[in-house]
């Protein structure tokens, strides 16, 4: 029976999917993000797939619920507020096993659910993507945390948040290997090179505030920086945008071909994120989302200004 396991790349989605990977050993990781579940879904071929830490997009939705029809969805769990444009029932009928939590991660959901047939220490896994994902403080972590050296946590939970910023890292071949080896018991610290690409990552990410101090710009109560060369640290740019230029919120823009991709953090956790991503997203074009502490877009090319406009009038609005 061939397993395919579908999820994000970044930290809760590797650590999530380690730990499906741990329950089916023999299962293919693939790598995917909102903008493009729709199209992976229609190319994956396995007897069964297996999702975690992924959103659905408001544009997608509905036809990613017509593609499950087709394929055997044996589990999925996600944290990420649903779209309005589909009800939640209709989505845990496709699914063997759906599960959803909002507040919590990935990881802590998957952990939870097959804890029984993995490893105990599985739970360190489980640690390190809630802890990255923001989800640090549910009654799950907290508990846990006290039965293991919280020092030696969040060093591995350090390591690979931020070793897979750096190029030799952030790359689907690397991430895959770091998912295979936390599903055998391994830490990121065990991977040769991610601890010294960490503190790289450390030391770029100080030059990099740097240079936005130089090149951010500001929008109403939005703060941003355009096309920094350094794909792979959207997340702090964001936040070193909104921080140089004093604003809440702040964003990192990168065009591409035909799109701009735009990473959103704040510095006040009082702005729901996932909504403005959303909400600004559609209005100008494209798609968005997240969670309430960070978010994600992608617009036309030449949507940049009107994404600004829609996102300060939605934040004047209350969103």
């Amino acid at each position: 029976m061939k397993t395919v396991i579908l999820t994000h790349s970044d930290a809760d989605g590797m650590c999530s999917g380690a730990i499906l990977k741990s329950a089916f050993p023999k299962a293919h990781v693939f790598f995917t993000k909102p903008v493009s579940l729709l199209d992976d879904l229609r190319h994956t071929r396995a007897d069964q797939i297996l999702i975690s830490d992924m959103a659905l997009n408001k544009r997608d939705a509905p036809e990613i619920l017509e593609e499950m029809k087709n394929k055997r969805i044996a589990f999925y769990c996600d944290e990420h507020p649903h779209p309005d444009n589909i009800r939640p029932d209709d989505l845990k009928r496709l699914c063997d096993v759906y599960l959803h939590q909002e507040g919590v991660s990935s990881s802590e959901i998957a952990y939870q659910y097959f804890q029984n047939r993995i490893p105990r220490e599985r739970v360190w896994v489980a640690l390190y993507g809630a802890i990255a994902d923001y989800a640090g403080e549910t009654p799950f972590v907290k508990e846990r945390l006290r039965n293991w050296d919280i020092r030696a946590l969040y060093f591995e939970v350090s390591t690979l948040v931020l070793g897979i910023k750096m190029e030799s890292f952030n790359n689907y071949d690397a991430k895959r290997e770091i998912v295979k080896l936390m599903a055998k018991g391994g830490n990121p610290s065990d991977i040769f090179g991610l601890v010294n690409a960490a503190k790289a990552a450390v030391s770029k990410e100080f030059d990099i505030y740097k240079m936005i101090k130089k090149r951010a710009e500001s929008s109403g109560k939005l703060g941003y920086v355009l096309d920094l060369p350094y794909f792979g640290f959207r997340g702090p740019s964001a936040l070193f945008a909104a921080t140089v230029t004093k604003k809440p919120i702040g964003i990192s823009a990168h065009t591409r071909r035909g799109h701009i991709d735009l990473t959103i953090r704040c510095r006040e956790s009082i702005y729901p994120l996932h909504k403005l991503a959303e909400k600004a997203a559609m209005k100008s074009g494209g798609s968005g989302g997240g969670i309430p502490e960070a978010a994600g877009a992608r617009i036309p090319k030449k949507q940049f200004d009107t994404f600004l406009k829609e996102a300060n009038a939605l934040l004047k609005a209350g969103i």
